[in-house]
């Protein structure tokens, strides 16, 4: 299960608008109600109302004509509902990705001072191994998490690795098929590579660096879409 994610107040009125929307089955260009009507509607203030339009207009699903009124600006409900879906989901993923940064940036320049030369050559093979299982098509999911952790466990703090564990669920959201796309990711992989070269050369900088161009291509990829 993937962690609850709190939604806002504009968010949930964006909701009930969007619900609005769906269940009256309105077209591009039907008109919604007014900010003053949807105030009574829904039983909120003015402003969180306003708050909740901007939102909606902002991912263009309605258009706020000056003078006018609010209208529909995209007339097909399952087209509506995937706008609100893919921009919470990729808020959800840069959160994520913020965490991850913060968290795995400090084991990786922990792991290049601190790894030993047998975890080193384990975070190797299976480097090796998620390259390998990318090129016969198959899904290197598990091995890409396995060869995450072993740079926790490298990082000999076990405060760090404990923390690491208990949001693993979490941080695998990010790799598990977002919008149902496969190998999205997959630009970042030759970071992985030039990242291990700086853990084996005992150079934090470095491998901090390049894990840091990870993080960036993961952050740009979800942006893009």
């Amino acid at each position: 299960m993937k962690s609850v994610k709190k939604l806002s107040l504009h968010e949930m009125i964006a909701e009930e608008i969007k619900n609005y929307i769906n269940e009256h089955q309105l077209k591009r260009g039907s008109k919604l109600p007014s900010v003053a009507e949807l105030t009574s509607i829904l039983n909120v203030s003015k402003s969180s109302i306003r708050e909740a339009l901007r939102y909606l207009e902002g991912i263009d699903i309605i258009e706020i004509q000056n003078g006018k009124g609010i209208f529909v600006k995209e007339g097909v409900s399952l087209k509506i509902q995937a706008k609100i879906d893919v921009e919470q989901e990729k808020n959800y993923l840069l959160h994520i990705s913020e965490l991850r940064r913060a968290l795995e940036g400090k084991a990786v320049e922990l792991a290049s001072i601190r790894a030993t030369d047998q975890e080193i050559k384990e975070m190797e093979r299976l480097l090796n191994e998620i390259r390998f299982l990318k090129e016969a098509g198959i899904d290197p999911s598990l091995e890409d998490w396995e060869f995450h952790k072993a740079i926790y466990k490298a990082s000999h703090n076990p405060l760090l690795e404990s923390v690491a564990e208990s949001v693993s669920e979490t941080f695998n959201t990010l790799w598990s098929k977002p919008f149902g796309i496969e190998d999205i990711f997959e630009d970042s992989l030759p970071f992985h590579f030039t990242m291990m070269n700086g853990i084996k050369q005992r150079d934090p900088v470095y491998a901090k660096q390049e894990f840091n161009k990870i993080i960036d291509t993961v952050e740009n990829t979800v942006r893009e879409i």
